[in-house]
């Protein structure tokens, strides 16, 4: 399934450019730290009014534990205050690629974040990072294989296949494969694997 994901960056979208395209969902950045993204209500509003699929991401910070369960507070806080606490149909996913958490243990804080929106009754929650950061043959601040089986994976990997799955089979749920879907859409391109 086409995908594209947005953000505040993103203010004057053609929604139904994006319909016609044949994008079938959107992955809507819901915030960071405390602060709610400024475009996520109209954005979230608009992918409703038009049919389409939506998840969310939450632009980490964390570089401890505790602070990972904060962030997961506030990401719970806004969903039951914007969404009626539902888990959206594409997810929850947790932006970890912020550099100051390559200073912990980026695997640990991730999972911390995770759970605890689980503790909130969330199904769906994964783990956004680039290539480089999730495999074996990059920097590999994620440890993929200590993450329990159940946790996907969106990967970031501008290239023409996506080789984290030859990696990881089965664990790529979402592959962003270029920050330019089109001319007329130039949004973060994205390629959902449908269970």
């Amino acid at each position: 399934m086409k995908v594209i994901d947005l953000s505040a960056w993103q203010t004057d979208v053609d929604w139904q450019a994006i319909v016609d395209a044949g994008i079938e969902g959107v992955i809507l950045k819901l915030g960071e730290r405390d602060t709610l993204d400024e475009m996520f209500v109209e954005h979230v509003n608009n992918a409703v009014a038009h049919s389409l699929k939506y998840g969310v991401y939450y632009y980490a910070h964390a570089c401890t534990e505790d602070e990972a369960v904060r962030e997961a507070d506030t990401v719970a806080a806004w969903l039951k205050e914007y969404l009626r606490g539902e888990t959206p149909e594409l997810g929850i996913w947790y932006d970890a690629e912020s550099t100051r958490m390559t200073a912990g243990d980026v695997t640990e804080t991730c999972m911390t974040f995770l759970n605890r929106l689980t503790d909130y009754g969330h199904q769906y929650e994964g783990i956004y990072a680039s290539w480089n950061w999730l495999s074996k043959d990059g920097a590999h601040y994620i440890d993929v294989d200590a993450l329990p089986d159940y946790v996907p994976l969106w990967v970031a990997q501008y290239n023409s296949h996506d080789d984290l799955s030859g990696e990881y089979p089965g664990r790529v749920r979402i592959w962003q494969y270029s920050d330019h879907f089109s001319d007329e859409l130039p949004y973060d391109a994205d390629e959902y694997y449908e269970e």
